[in-house]
């Protein structure tokens, strides 16, 4: 290789006898590096979730024209288009929770027994997730209450993308359309999208600028991760957690 790229985002580190220095038989210093790097996709996956946030809020103003105009064939893309971008929207607010959760896990210690516990017991993934972020940062009960019913239904709405059911079920009432329609089409819409990416981000938001981080390495991370989250949602985020979900 010519060198190593380092763009933002990477973390660059030297592991342990990495670097090593010598001498050849005139006396010459020659050095030597090895260097391992790593990319934080936790901003990645936030950013994605926000994109297709945006773009199932625009199917759905797309949507809303389409019905006042009386256009059935516009209305029905524009729906598909506004499902489309609200389950990715879901997807990548699930994955950014899922990174977190394996960045944390490498700052804190969990003991042995409670690893196989999950395993033995099939812990739910959000109340595994709940455990390390309340273990890296100190969470009293009412956070961690509040935490694990919004990382529930979070990835409830996941495994409604990832494991759908396929047999026939009768249409439900589109709340806004006021005409029956396939059960994915109310349930992956831009206002439950909405609900799923404003509890990720704010969850994000709250830890970020959390007075209780466990350790040095977590304090280090939220120190980077802080800034990143600043450049997405320069003017905060608006808390809507998705707890609030009804569908």
């Amino acid at each position: 290789m010519a060198g190593v790229l380092i763009t933002r985002g990477i973390t660059p580190a030297i592991p342990a006898g990495g670097l090593t220095a010598s001498l050849d038989a005139e006396g010459r210093q020659t050095l030597s590096c090895i260097l391992y790097v790593n990319f934080d996709v936790v901003p990645t996956w936030i950013s994605l979730a926000l994109l297709h946030l945006k773009n199932a809020a625009e199917a759905r103003s797309n949507r809303n024209q389409a019905q006042i105009e009386n256009i059935n064939i516009d209305l029905g893309v524009a729906l598909e288009r506004e499902f489309e971008a609200s389950m990715q929207a879901v997807m990548a607010a699930a994955i950014a929770i899922d990174s977190f959760y394996a960045v944390l896990k490498n700052h804190v210690k969990l003991p042995a027994e409670l690893t196989t516990e999950w395993r033995e017991k099939r812990t739910a993934r959000h109340a595994q997730v709940t455990e390390v972020i309340k273990r890296a940062f100190a969470l009293k009960p009412q956070g961690v209450r509040f935490l694990k019913q919004n990382l529930k239904e979070l990835y409830k709405m996941r495994d409604q993308a990832v494991h759908p059911p396929s047999k026939f079920e009768a249409p439900v009432l589109h709340p806004e359309l006021n005409v029956g329609v396939e059960w994915r089409f109310v349930y992956f819409c831009a206002t439950n999208a909405e609900l799923a990416v404003n509890a990720m981000t704010g969850i994000f938001w709250d830890l970020a600028h959390s007075r209780n981080p466990a350790n040095s390495r977590v304090i280090e991370y939220m120190d980077s991760l802080r800034l990143r989250l600043q450049e997405l949602m320069p003017k905060g985020h608006p808390t809507k957690p998705v707890a609030e979900n009804n569908q």
